[in-house]
């Protein structure tokens, strides 16, 4: 099995000569790499007209994401991406091992570390509180639950809202899988990640729950409104 820099550089080589920019991204370049790591590989090919895709395939041993994209795609895809906070591909860009040298590699390098770095738009008060309602219902959901086939499911959905609440509440990007765990490691704990690592009962992920809620203004329920009510006469 190859090592990953190689594989990938290979990849490109084989399949995308003559490349404008690309990058390896994800674990499988750093000490985190497992066994089910595969290749993150962000690719800027040389067209005028738009190219987004994303295939996946085996090279040099490994399972390979390659993400392929005209520069006016990437730049479609990443503010798609910007704008739902969930920056895959600036993250690939940004932390990730260049695959290419060249002028263009690095200003694409450049553009995503500072748009990491500046972090996601606010949250405006609107999402703000549609997301406590719905984290609010999770909690009530666990109070009253009883059935344990229908706790796991509760408390799972419960664990992602409180967990990008605390996020947008701290303007930071959110993630999915082991990213929402790395990103949610990046701010004052509210004791998600210890309970994520732990025998996870529920009556201490309700107690986390309402300690997000009350740092974005506190459990909601009664008189939220959803959409435009019209006035009675």
């Amino acid at each position: 099995m190859m090592d990953a820099r190689s594989a990938a550089l290979d990849f490109v080589r084989r399949g995308y000569d003559g490349a404008r920019a690309a990058f390896l991204g994800g674990s499988a370049p750093t000490a985190a790499v497992t066994s089910a790591s595969d290749l993150d590989i962000f690719i800027v090919v040389d067209e005028s007209d738009e190219i987004a895709y994303v295939e996946t395939s085996r090279h040099g041993g490994w399972l390979v994401e390659a993400f392929v994209y005209s520069p006016s795609g990437a730049e479609t895809w990443m503010q798609r991406d910007r704008a739902n906070r969930r920056p895959v591909l600036d993250s690939i860009v940004a932390a990730g091992i260049p695959l290419t040298d060249n002028d263009e590699t690095r200003r694409w390098a450049q553009r995503s570390r500072e748009v990491l770095a500046a972090g996601p738009r606010s949250a405006d008060p609107t999402e703000l509180d549609a997301r406590r309602y719905r984290l609010s219902a999770l909690v009530d959901d666990l109070d009253g639950c009883t059935d344990r086939s229908e706790e796991f499911p509760i408390a799972a959905s419960a664990f992602q809202e409180a967990a990008e609440l605390a996020l947008l509440v701290h303007r930071c990007w959110l993630g999915e899988g082991k990213w929402l765990i790395k990103n949610l490691s990046s701010i004052p704990d509210h004791g998600l990640v210890a309970w994520a690592g732990g025998d996870r009962q529920p009556t201490d992920l309700r107690r986390i729950c309402r300690a997000v809620l009350d740092t974005a203004g506190g459990y909601l329920q009664d008189g939220f409104l959803r959409g435009v009510r019209p006035d009675r006469p």
